[in-house]
């Protein structure tokens, strides 16, 4: 099949479609599993031996227990290449204790955990290494030791029912024993149950879309109780050979619900893992091949995780600059209202000297009133008593001209005129 892309290779598009075509057998030469990728049907499984040959020489088998040899290789352009059983032939009961997938799927890790560079020199056991606690043991599908056998990574691809409480018990079983624990869910079964997300019914965890991402899958308790304690869901598809991520493509501080198709175009939007409250969220698939192993954190880096932590360090940068600007903002708010308030002291202060010089002004204008008005009285009251210095004689001389002074006219009364009015 080749290393899948995002740019419309098989692997990220058929990763996750609960494809269940048998695309492993057993080489019944060396027990080993082999993989069959899609479109090599009628490619080579080495070189100068086609699969057909191989298959027909009665080389491959199906790896479940007690099944015998494919009957042939079907390629169909619109459907996986795979191997087909014989006609009427199938698995004893259609599944035993553990599944093809999870043979795959162990398988699968087994090989890469065996190529991975930070495992490099590391012994790598499937299913034969158990570990040892006093208070129980536990068995982990995959597991690496070191070489000096100070350091294991377990890997558990989880197929069955498994509840938040029950994945805790067993994360703290490793905890204790030292040992760094990477878990896988199956891509079906109870562990895969796809979400709608079209409809005006969908959820705002699945507003935000991606046509890089793969599929919606709904986020169960135990999903909810890995994020709650900082372990992200990821899940295997061994017929792809790829890695699920959980991611969602949301803000931070999310406008309101009711508008999801402004949601969808706002640019502020960060690709990160799913929030604890979370009820579905979208899956992003990476080749296995281009995962990695981080030690420190104790998780299985895929390209998609990688991504998130590139957007979590430009959300904390955006956070930081948000929050300068926030307190630029406000510093500048300071000083505007510093200023506003100097201000505003200032003008009062004009104002209360203002209306200061008016008092005053206004006590002045008073003040000289009340001069004028007793001055104008003292002088009265000096005229007056000036006058009463002068004789009588001298103030009113004509009232005292007796000989010199002429009476005036009588005046004849008005019974004249009545007299001559009755004649």
């Amino acid at each position: 099949m080749g290393t899948p892309d995002r740019d419309g290779q098989a692997g990220p598009l058929r990763a996750f479609q609960q494809e269940k075509r048998q695309v492993w057998a057993r080489d019944r030469e060396t027990g080993a599993l082999v993989y069959l990728p899609d479109g090599q049907a009628d490619g080579e499984i080495s070189p100068g031996v086609s699969w057909r040959a191989y298959l027909a020489g009665g080389m491959l088998l199906c790896p479940m227990p007690g099944c015998g040899p494919f009957a042939r290789v079907v390629a169909s352009p619109s459907r996986r290449h795979h191997f087909a059983h014989p006609a009427g032939v199938d698995h004893v009961g259609g599944t035993g204790p553990e599944t093809l997938w999870h043979l795959s799927a162990k398988e699968l890790l087994a090989r890469w955990a065996a190529e991975e560079p930070t495992l490099r020199g590391w012994r790598v056991h499937v299913d034969d290494m158990p570990i040892t606690m006093p208070d129980g043991l536990r068995r982990p599908d995959v597991l690496a030791v070191s070489p000096d056998g100070a350091a294991r990574v377990a890997f558990e691809v989880q197929y069955s029912e498994l509840t938040g409480e029950q994945w805790r018990a067993r994360h703290g079983f490793y905890a204790r024993a030292g040992v760094v624990d990477i878990w896988l869910f199956a891509h079906h079964g109870p562990q895969w149950r796809t979400r709608a997300v079209t409809g005006p019914a969908r959820r705002a965890e699945l507003a935000h879309h991606d046509p890089r991402w793969t599929a919606a899958v709904g986020l169960s308790g135990l999903h909810q109780a890995m994020l709650q304690d900082g372990v992200i869901p990821l899940w295997l598809d061994p017929t792809t050979r790829t890695v699920g991520t959980a991611t969602a493509r949301f803000a931070p501080a999310a406008p309101p619900r009711r508008r999801p198709s402004r949601l969808i175009r706002d640019p502020a939007l960060y690709v990160l893992p799913p929030q604890q409250d979370f009820r579905a969220c979208y899956v992003e698939a990476d080749p296995l091949e281009e995962c990695r192993l981080d030690l420190a954190a104790g998780e299985l880096l895929t390209p998609a995780r990688v991504r998130q932590r590139l957007e979590h360090e430009r959300l904390l940068g955006d956070q930081a600059a948000a929050r300068e600007r926030l307190a630029a903002l406000q510093e500048q708010r300071s000083r505007d209202n510093e200023l506003r308030r100097q201000q505003e002291q200032q003008r009062r202060r004009e104002k209360a000297q203002a209306y200061a010089a008016e008092q005053e002004e206004a006590q002045r204008r008073t003040d000289l009133r009340a001069h004028q008005e007793q001055q104008r009285r003292d002088e009265e009251r000096a005229a007056a008593q000036a006058r009463q210095l002068v004789p009588l004689l001298d103030q009113y001389p004509r009232l005292f001209d007796v000989g010199q002074a002429s009476a005036p006219p009588r005046r004849r009364g008005w019974w004249p005129i009545r007299r001559r009015r009755q004649r």
